[in-house]
């Protein structure tokens, strides 16, 4: 039997070894990821499962973090963004900085996702007139320049240097600026939840010693009620805060912003609830109308690209136009 097996298979092969040398040479192709990412309509995230508020106030619509779908720069996918008309070629140099590989650029939206998502809670508190605490401030490595002399990893949280404690960023600004461009500085970082001992060699930036990273102050904050965070993996970026924001403030106070619709929108926020600018406008618009909502929220630097967009399209959706939390909150009580 395995004897009739082999004499098929060798015969097979010689009449076909053409074609089976061609086939392994382009399958290969089939599944190398080139530098590039396919942008795509994405869809909402309804916020309500994003965040966890134990209150009692009756909410009868939604909030919802808009998305970009994003697929890896594979060859099929590559060709197929030229033959459908909403599928977007990008190179990942448009949100790479210097060097970056793919794995670094996902780990520095992750940190900004949580930076963003946690000025959100004070943002909404503070609208509220409501108490909160900041309970700690996690100064964490978002990014490590070319000429840094250092063996500090993206994501290292700093708790000391040269054995002087290290509360928040500012702290870090006295401790260096007591020190001489090409001091080398003993470095005590929490990384993946093990205290571990790196270096660096301080460099000039500006006539001032710096250690050429960047860095994100990640805080701890104490709320009653307390507002709990349920982030998957794969989520990453800081365009969800004013959301976030939008969600909690409409958990906490009694007036249901939301009026039984589904809101969606995009933008980031810091925590004195001022809005920032986003990129993938026509994405997330695309897929908010896909989804039914009634309200597109957009940052006010592309509040005019995405009314360019709805028109074009004809999209039957109102856009709201954001530049403080508090702003959006008197046009969605006034809709």
């Amino acid at each position: 039997m395995l004897n009739k097996l082999y004499e098929y298979i060798k015969k097979d092969i010689k009449q076909n070894y053409k074609g089976y040398i061609i086939f392994l040479l382009i399958v290969p192709w089939l599944f190398i990821t080139f530098d590039y990412n396919i942008y795509a309509p994405g869809g909402l995230i309804d916020l309500g499962d994003r965040i966890e508020i134990d209150t009692n106030n009756k909410i009868d619509g939604s909030f919802n973090m808009t998305y970009v779908s994003a697929k890896k720069g594979i060859l099929p996918a590559i060709l197929l963004s030229y033959i459908i008309p909403s599928w977007d070629l990008v190179s990942l140099d448009e949100s790479r900085i210097e060097e970056e590989n793919e794995d670094e650029i996902i780990k520095r939206n992750q940190i900004y996702l949580k930076e963003t998502s946690y000025d959100a809670i004070i943002a909404a508190f503070k609208e509220a007139n409501m108490a909160y605490e900041i309970e700690n401030i996690n100064l964490t490595v978002s990014y490590i320049f070319e000429e840094a002399k250092t063996n500090l990893e993206l994501g290292d949280i700093i708790k000391k240097v040269n054995n002087t404690k290290i509360t928040d960023y500012k702290s870090l600004q006295e401790t260096i600026k007591k020190l001489k461009i090409g001091d080398v500085i003993n470095i005590t970082v929490n990384r993946n939840n093990k205290i571990i001992e790196t270096s660096a060699t301080l460099i000039e930036s500006n006539n001032t010693p710096v250690i050429g990273i960047s860095l994100t102050e990640l805080k701890d904050i104490k709320t009653n009620p307390e507002v709990k965070y349920i982030f998957k993996n794969n989520e990453s970026g800081a365009s969800r805060g004013l959301m976030c924001a939008l969600e909690i403030y409409n958990k906490i106070t009694e007036y249901d912003l939301t009026k039984g619709d589904i809101i969606s929108g995009t933008g980031t926020i810091d925590e004195n609830g001022k809005v920032g600018a986003i990129s993938g406008i026509k994405y997330k618009l695309s897929g908010a109308v896909k989804k039914g909502a009634k309200v597109f929220i957009v940052p006010s630097e592309n509040y005019e690209e995405a009314l360019k967009y709805k028109k074009e399209k004809k999209y039957d959706i109102e856009i709201i136009e954001a530049n403080t939390l508090h702003n959006v909150i008197e046009k969605l009580k006034n809709r």
